[in-house]
């Protein structure tokens, strides 16, 4: 059997990502819907649709297994697939703009994040950057109460998130098209975690900010040094709760390295050192360039090797939930805050907890023991695992 059999959909999909891929790279006895539902679990759609249609004319292969036919199926499922992805980048950059509307006219300063921001001026075309929601830095939790307050009474609803020390941010959500909702997260701290709330002051973050006319006049999003840590320190939150690397999350890292000049890498050097996170951003980085074929420059790989040891988090235990827990809980000052941290971890709201496992008939006490089951499970699992 031929090696092509054995190459991953998702090493595919990466390498289709970055334009390195043939028609003869496509996984053997694999059909177009196989290859749309791969990319569409990574959020990649747009961008693998816009890749493969710069690369649908004058490609040729010498491998009669991968017909010119077989790969003209592939390029119309992801074309009919992208369509969706397109509207809802429509949607998503319509409401964006009603937004930033909403905030200037609130005089709230605030700075767009992740995907709803990169998609404006780090990607070739908005849509290619798949996103669901719009989420918002302002500068104090008293600036995120005043503008859900805005958006309420503009046709959203405030939906109940987790505690201020376990999640530092507001949740509005509207019904925007059909069934679908659009989440808008107005966050007053960078990450959803004690253990880097504290990393970056608003005014740290809106000094190198840049503009983002596309979107609206006053938009502004996190400059580009910034928008790399983030998207870094988004990566170990997300593998502390069990998340595994998306490629559209781990593209965007590719995206943001393949705009750095020399300067922005001892920048980014200087501020992930500075700021002690330089063992998150490395891990991050260094997982980007595998999956994307990218070298990092020698002489920052030297530089940000060395205070890792002397960092309060290692990065190597990043998936470890345990240990990040314990690791935040840590990073809390004062026995005070400490306690309504575990308070807040332990005794969920009944209406966050309905929410999150999709289950409006339980009882709260029920849905406490069904929560408490499962973290006692993955503490097993993580034990078994070791």
């Amino acid at each position: 059997m031929s090696q092509l059999n054995f190459v991953p959909l998702r090493a595919w999909l990466a390498a289709c990502a970055v334009g390195n891929y043939s028609k003869t790279d496509i996984p053997a006895f694999t059909s177009p819907e196989q290859l749309v539902a791969a990319a569409r679990a990574e959020g990649v759609i747009g961008l693998i649709d816009w890749r493969l249609r710069q690369a649908s004319f004058g490609l040729e292969t010498k491998d009669e297994r991968i017909s010119t036919s077989t790969f003209s199926e592939v390029v119309k499922a992801f074309s009919i697939a992208a369509r969706e992805e397109a509207l809802s980048s429509m949607i998503i950059e319509n409401e964006s703009r009603a937004i930033n509307r909403l905030m200037a006219e609130a005089a709230i300063p605030s700075l767009m994040l992740k995907g709803s921001a990169l998609a404006h001026w780090a990607y070739a075309q908005p849509h290619l950057r798949s996103c669901s929601d719009v989420d918002l830095l302002v500068p104090s939790r008293e600036a995120g109460e005043t503008f859900s307050a805005r958006l309420t009474a503009a046709g959203y609803e405030r939906v109940k998130t987790l505690g201020d020390l376990v999640a530092y941010e507001l949740l509005c959500r509207r019904q925007v098209g059909g069934g679908w909702k659009l989440e808008v997260d107005i966050h007053w701290s960078l990450a959803n975690s004690p253990l880097f709330a504290n990393v970056f002051t608003f005014d740290e973050l809106m000094k190198e900010s840049i503009e983002l006319p596309q979107l609206a006049p006053g938009a502004r999003g996190l400059g580009i040094v910034h928008a790399c840590i983030h998207a870094c320190l988004h990566r170990a939150l997300n593998l502390s709760t069990g998340t595994d690397d998306k490629l559209k999350w781990l593209y965007d890292l590719e995206v943001l390295m393949a705009l750095f000049t020399p300067e922005h890498w001892k920048r980014l050097a200087d501020l992930s050192i500075d700021k002690c996170v330089a063992g998150v951003v490395s891990d991050a980085l260094y997982v980007a360039a595998a999956t994307f074929g990218r070298d990092l420059p020698a002489r920052w790989i030297d530089v940000m090797r060395g205070p890792q040891g002397n960092e309060p988090l290692d990065a190597s235990r990043l998936s470890d939930w345990r240990y990040m827990q314990r690791k935040s809980f840590e990073s809390l000052p004062g026995l005070g805050r400490k306690i309504r941290w575990l308070w807040q971890r332990c005794f969920l709201s009944h209406e966050y907890l309905q929410q999150l496992y999709g289950n409006k008939e339980q009882s709260y006490i029920r849905l406490l023991l069904w929560r408490s089951g499962r973290l006692m499970l993955r503490c097993v699992q993580l034990r078994s695992i070791r």
